[in-house]
């Protein structure tokens, strides 16, 4: 691009300032209707209110709803949201509104057919009101405490309390509305609503013993779980009332899924007054049981089946961690904590079965320490976890293991990690609707597998084309295709939803796939697709697409993609720069980088230039990037590409033990390779990075004095400290982070401890020469700010060029809307002083 020697002209584009920024959006989508005939979605300003938008995806009209982030849409007919306390009633045909104060939620019933309201009464009590379609008021109950909106909006069940009595009751939203009173003039309250398969289930909180109950609707029977009066009810322990403790019922509503928790005496927690005691042989840090408790005396997993009048302890304090599988038959009960201490983030567990029926349990697995957790099936039959590079099933009936990737040419575990991590698996997809297969993932493609391993089919081929493959959830919200899953995958005849990646460009986008066809109905550009939405009642999606030189835009897939809304059309009016990918070599390893281009750029031109680091970053460049004052880091690419700088991401090539070094071979073999093209001044290139690409800025520069300025935020310097270091977080030691993680050591400080040192910033500090600007959260959990004060006490015995910046009540990144354009502001003006020659700002001076 160049820019044109006439300016002023109508139509003339124009380089942005800052006072430009805020016209700039973020596009979220939050809803699509069961039909996809409508959207809702919101832009996101920086200094202004976001607004909420339903959209028709036939045709033009739009609906806007200032200050409000969410809405529901009941069917295709009607949009409602919340603005403040008031509830917005939108016909969507009509355009006419309807507006109701003092609501505090709402929803609206699975048929369509009835809207339920809690309106605010006094501080605490609300009332429940139904209406129809028509307004009308059907049912009102005053003096409501607690509720409970069904899931699949069919139930609510709600307790009042008047004079200090308390009653429970339900209501039914289906053709007729049908309300029944459970107990009446109890008193003692009632909370911890559950409801599934025509059973209710909920707490009546008894002081000091609490009550469990479960009524039978369809039977009107009502069951209670008393400790005292319950055979077998364990000893010492009561029934947990916590709010966070959630009731859950089986599918067939026959079992309840409760909390027990130990007694005061035993939970006690730790005096904080009093001398504290640690021992290098207890298996959880000293801070970890103070701050977060012993996981022993968490509160324990029951089952209570109300019809038999059993109860079940499901995990106890030796195994305090479990899960239940999808037929609520077995659960699968595990001590986290089994092997501590040691020195991985997660330690290995040996994980036991318990059958629910008969109270039996049995260890399964010894020491398992995949990152991989074990996913159960839904039909309850099987188990799959990973073990020694391979994926296995564990049959429940039959109390056998098969490994089912045993032979096959490809790997199901990270094949390309560049951390001394154990190699972990990529996970599964899911299990087949009839339980004997699964969908199991390698780098790139789907497997289907039987469970006994005896047919094993690739079904994509993504390898050859260096493309991956997953499988997205088929709900109706928000896809999501990480992690393993339980969830069931629709016989062949359906067509599966698979995400599609390119490895190499970033690009992505979606498909179908079923056995007979293959793949189909691929959407497929040079764009990144995200925020993936299905429409509940037809195959409709809609999804956001982006360029780095294309604003987000609203997308909808009806058989073809169609645009719906394009985001940030003042683009058009604004100079910005191209992006490119860059090819270079570091030790003979072929690596690529992103380069930005300069607003208005001019062939034959050279420009100052900033090197943003990480790790791989090269796949950004389907991302687009809005300026803003208001990031997190204080930095937006697109505020320096307008301001005349180069913006450069190198991918990096790792060594382990030696990141002092490969990162800066990897930072400079870029550069020169940038340098090489005659785009950038040589003596003008800044280097920046935030948390490990901050830790990689503080190495790179004791190693080389090519950079003119840099920036280092929230970055590890003194590898001795940190590794000794527990996490202020999770109250855990940070071993880990160098001898498995991003530190790259591989080994423990005792094993290497030449590496430790040479790859600790604070100990090189006198070679460095290049001015640095460091910032640090004053609160960050992550990397302590004692890391950057380390770095900053060695620089300034040394009579270096630094200056650092402490937020007080931040973290690990910047919260506070005034403090991140504060730094932002600050990093841009340590950048144009020492790459354009700028003023020297007060704040970079000292007190002398």
């Amino acid at each position: 691009m160049t820019c044109p020697p006439v300016w002023g002209q109508d139509g003339q584009k124009r380089f942005l300032t800052k006072e430009d920024y805020a016209l700039w959006s973020k596009l979220y989508i939050k809803k699509i209707s069961d039909h996809g005939n409508w959207v809702s979605y919101t832009l996101q300003y920086d200094s202004k209110e976001d607004t909420l938008f339903v959209r028709s995806t036939t045709g033009g009209m739009t609906y806007p709803f200032p200050k409000v982030s969410d809405g529901i849409f009941n069917g295709e007919n009607q949009f409602a949201c919340i603005t403040g306390d008031t509830l917005v009633q939108q016909d969507l045909n009509s355009g006419t509104c309807i507006k109701t104060a003092g609501i505090y939620q709402f929803f609206f019933s699975k048929n369509q057919k009835y809207l339920a309201m809690l309106k605010k009464q006094a501080a605490g009590i609300y009332t429940l009101e139904i209406q129809d379609n028509n307004s009308k008021t059907l049912e009102r109950i005053s003096d409501v405490t607690q509720w409970y909106f069904d899931p699949d909006c069919k139930v609510i069940v709600y307790s009042t309390r008047t004079a200090e009595k308390h009653s429970v009751g339900y209501i039914q939203l289906d053709k007729a509305i049908a309300k029944r009173t459970i107990v009446s003039n109890s008193t003692f309250p009632f909370q911890n609503f559950a409801y599934k398969k025509n059973t209710i289930a909920f707490v009546q909180t008894v002081t000091d013993h609490p009550l469990l109950l479960s009524y039978a609707i369809d039977q009107d029977i009502l069951h209670q779980l008393d400790p005292a009066r319950q055979q077998g009810f364990p000893s010492g322990m009561t029934i947990s009332d916590e709010l966070t403790h959630r009731l859950t019922l089986s599918d067939d509503g026959r079992r309840v899924f409760f909390w027990l928790a130990e007694s005061k005496d035993i939970s006690r927690p730790i005096d904080l007054k009093a001398v504290e005691i640690w021992n290098t042989q207890d298996r959880l840090l000293f801070d970890y049981k103070k701050y977060l408790g012993d996981l022993s005396n968490e509160n324990k997993m029951a089952v209570w089946s109300p019809e038999e009048n059993t109860l079940l302890q499901i995990t106890d304090s030796r195994l305090p961690a479990g899960f239940v599988n999808g037929a609520s038959t077995h659960a699968f009960i595990y001590d986290p904590a089994a092997y501590e201490p040691q020195s991985k983030d997660n330690g290995p567990f040996d994980l036991y079965i318990v059958d629910l029926q008969t109270g039996k349990r049995k260890c399964i697995l010894e020491k398992y320490s995949s990152r991989m957790i074990p996913a159960a099936s839904r039909d309850g039959l099987h188990l799959c976890y990973a073990k020694d590079g391979d994926l296995w099933i564990y049959d429940i009936k039959k109390d056998t293991h098969t490994n089912i990737t045993t032979g096959l040419p490809d790997s199901f575990f990270k094949e390309d990690s560049d951390m001394p991590e154990d190699s972990y698996p990529y996970g599964i997809g899911g299990w087949s609707e009839g339980g004997k297969s699964i969908i199991a993932y390698d780098a790139f493609d789907l497997w289907q597998i039987n469970v006994d391993g005896s047919v094993k089919k690739r079904v994509t081929h993504g390898r050859e084309i260096k493309r991956t493959y997953r499988i997205k959830n088929a709900g109706s919200g928000p896809y999501d295709s990480k992690g393993t899953s339980d969830k069931v995958i629709p016989d062949s005849a359906d067509k599966l939803l698979l995400e599609i990646k390119d490895r190499n460009s970033g690009v992505t986008g979606f498909c179908h796939w079923n056995a007979a066809s293959g793949l189909s109905d691929i959407v497929w550009n040079n764009t990144s697709i995200e925020q993936l939405y299905k429409a509940a009642d037809s195959t409709v999606y809609t999804y956001v697409e982006q360029h780095y030189d294309m604003p987000p835009k609203l997308m909808l897939y009806r058989q073809s993609p169609k645009e719906i809304f394009q985001s940030n059309k003042q683009q058009q009016k604004f100079w910005r720069g191209n992006a490119a990918l860059i090819q270079y070599t570091v030790n003979g390893k072929n690596m690529q980088g992103l380069l930005y281009y300069p607003a208005g750029y001019t062939e034959g031109a050279v420009y100052p230039m900033i090197v943003y680091i990480y790790q791989r970053q090269s796949q950004h460049i389907t991302t687009y990037e809005a300026p803003t004052l208001y990031s997190p880091q204080g930095f937006s690419i697109a505020n320096y590409t307008a301001q005349g700088y180069l913006v450069l991401l190198p991918d990096m090539a790792y060594e382990l033990g030696k990141v002092a070094a490969s990162a800066t071979e990897s930072v400079l073999a870029a550069v020169d390779a940038v340098i090489a093209k005659g785009l950038a001044d040589p003596g003008k290139i800044g280097l920046i990075g935030h948390s490990f690409g901050g830790y990689e800025a503080d190495l790179i520069i004791s190693q080389t004095d090519r950079f003119a300025a840099a920036v280092s935020g929230s970055g590890w310097t003194d590898l001795v400290s940190s590794y000794l270091f527990i996490n202020s977080g999770f109250k855990k030691p940070e071993y880990f982070r160098a001898e498995d993680d991003q530190i790259r050591i591989g080994k423990s400080l005792y094993e290497d401890p030449q590496s430790y040192l040479q790859n600790s910033p604070v100990l090189l500090a006198a070679t460095i020469k290049t001015p640095l600007l460091g910032w640090t959260g004053k609160e960050d959990p992550t990397v302590h700010p004692l890391q950057s004060m380390e770095f900053y006490m060695a620089l300034r015995r040394l009579n270096k060029t630094h200056t650092l910046l402490v937020y007080p009540e931040e973290g690990h990144f910047l919260l506070k809307k005034e403090n991140q354009k504060d730094l932002s502001e600050r990093i841009q003006q340590w950048f144009d002083c020492y790459l354009k020659n700028g003023r020297i700002q007060p704040w970079m001076k000292s007190d002398n």
